[in-house]
């Protein structure tokens, strides 16, 4: 019998059934796809390294997930993610220009601008936020409250053009301190499009994020991150039941009934329907899986009255990932060897040699409104070789439109001024795709995470249904995010005590 049916199998499904089956829960899974690991999808290349289709870095100074990282054995695959680097370009208005002298052209930094206009907003941002950082790293946890709740005070005061920040959009907020030209070079240099959400919010995500921040991977894939956690749930007892995606949920007494469609491995609906019944469920889902279950009457009345609104709290940002493996890194000449550079041409942004694959390049990595440029090579039926027959390419990765890889080919010689050689293989994941309608999500203008998170964790009073998701979490998106989630939900609505390796 089932205690607890967690639905979804991505980062967050797979962690809350580890620790509730590691507790002696008896916990089932149920998973559309026929891969764990969600939104984190790591393809191994044959000749060596990943290629991270979704998740790509985690930052140290997260310490739950740095403590679940070694509980889980995995601190010795920790190797450095080389992000910028002065060697790196930045490619705007035509011109190709190193990162290094980037330092020295404030009015063209995508971090120099953002800190400007941040600044300009909340007045002492830059202070505050290097303080809590220093004395939350030395242990100084009084100095680190005082200095969060400093920061707190100011956001709540902060306006913009007598708007109180709380109402005002990111794309606003850049609007009102900086020039358009200046706005335009944050998206150029930043690589990633401005997104339309809450300034506010995203300046909560800044605020908690170090000023120098130091980021890592994982040598043996990020996916082995979601893929050990089912494993130790497999070993705990937990079940885990593929190709299963739920379309209704009711209560029956004391008890919940799910209600699965059984897709096959490519998604499609085979007519089949499969029940199964648990004392408590948790749906580990994003926003597009949870609009579209159905619940029956009784838990429909009952869904908290902001339900729907809470969902739609969080706007989805589509994101695509467009990676070319070459028979030699000729960027090398170019005197580039890892990293990220950016560009305003399509690419977006490009990343040499990502997870240890020294003949990779994620050569295009668009967000927002810039994937739209990509649309165009969908229905292309011509698809470029996964892994050709001299084993230098995929083993296991989704194909990509052969129109799409030359167009980036071409970008590619023509943003570095080169004229090297075809790619052998290449792979393209869209997180909008037919199975995922987003990458990540941002806040609305004017929605308040600390109202809207706690309602979305327990939609239903007074009964056991759970949300354990990303979306809405003080950094959307985000592993800490949904790592974070996950304990709120074990701790305060399932009974668990806090893991001792976490504290």
């Amino acid at each position: 019998m089932t205690e607890v049916a967690v639905v979804g199998a991505g980062f967050g499904g797979c962690y809350a059934a580890y620790r509730l089956a590691a507790a002696g829960r008896r916990v089932a899974v149920y998973e559309r796809t026929y891969r764990i690991g969600g939104r984190i999808r790591s393809a191994p290349l044959r000749a060596g390294g990943w290629a991270e289709l979704g998740a790509m870095r985690l930052n140290t100074e997260a310490a739950a997930v740095m403590a679940l990282v070694e509980h889980l054995g995995l601190a010795a695959a920790l190797e450095p993610f080389p992000f910028g680097r002065p060697e790196t370009f930045a490619h705007t208005h035509g011109g190709l220009r190193r990162r290094r002298d980037l330092a020295a052209m404030p009015d063209s930094d995508a971090d120099m601008l953002v800190a400007r206009a941040v600044e300009a907003a909340v007045p002492g941002f830059a202070r505050m936020r290097a303080a809590f950082h220093a004395a939350r790293g030395g242990g100084r946890e009084a100095a680190a409250v005082h200095e969060h709740a400093a920061y707190r005070a100011a956001v709540h005061t902060a306006a913009v053009h007598g708007v109180p920040l709380r109402r005002v959009s990111w794309p606003r907020l850049l609007d009102a301190a900086l020039t358009p030209d200046a706005v335009r070079r944050i998206t150029h240099t930043g690589g990633y499009d401005v997104h339309t959400g809450g300034a506010a919010e995203w300046i909560d995500v800044l605020f908690d994020t170090p000023p120098d921040a130091h980021y890592v991977a994982l040598s043996c894939g990020m996916q082995a991150l979601p893929t050990i956690l089912a494993t130790r749930c497999a070993g705990a007892g937990g079940r885990t039941r593929l190709g299963h995606r739920l379309v209704r949920l009711e209560t029956t007494g004391k008890r919940y009934e799910l209600t699965f469609a059984v897709e096959d491995f490519a998604g499609r609906d085979t007519g089949g329907r499969e029940c199964a019944t648990a004392d408590a469920v948790v749906l580990a889902l994003p926003q597009a899986a949870l609009q579209a279950i159905e619940f029956a009457p009784h838990l429909a009345a009952r869904l908290r009255p902001q339900w729907r609104a809470d969902l739609a709290a969080v706007q989805p940002v589509r994101a695509l990932k467009l990676f070319l493996a070459y028979p030699e890194p000729w960027w090398q000449a170019c005197g580039v060897t890892e990293g990220r550079s950016t560009t305003e041409l399509p690419l977006r942004q490009v990343w040499y040699a990502p997870g240890g694959a020294s003949h990779l390049l994620l050569a295009a990595y668009p967000s927002g409104p810039s994937t739209a440029m990509w649309d165009r090579f969908a229905a292309d039926p011509e698809r470029y070789p996964v892994d050709p027959a001299d084993g230098t390419g995929f083993a296991d990765a989704p194909p990509a439109p052969a129109a799409a890889v030359a167009h980036a080919h071409r970008l590619l010689c023509r943003m570095h001024g080169v004229d090297a050689p075809p790619p052998v293989a290449a792979c393209l994941q869209d997180w909008a795709g037919p199975r995922h309608a987003a990458a990540w999500h941002v806040w609305r203008t004017g929605r308040s995470p600390g109202q809207v998170a706690p309602r979305m964790r327990a939609p239903v009073p007074g009964e056991a249904v759970y949300v354990v998701s990303d979306c809405w979490t003080g950094d959307p998106g985000s592993i800490p995010g949904v790592l974070g989630c996950a304990e709120d939900v074990l701790r305060d609505h399932l009974g668990l005590p806090e893991p001792p390796w976490l504290g």
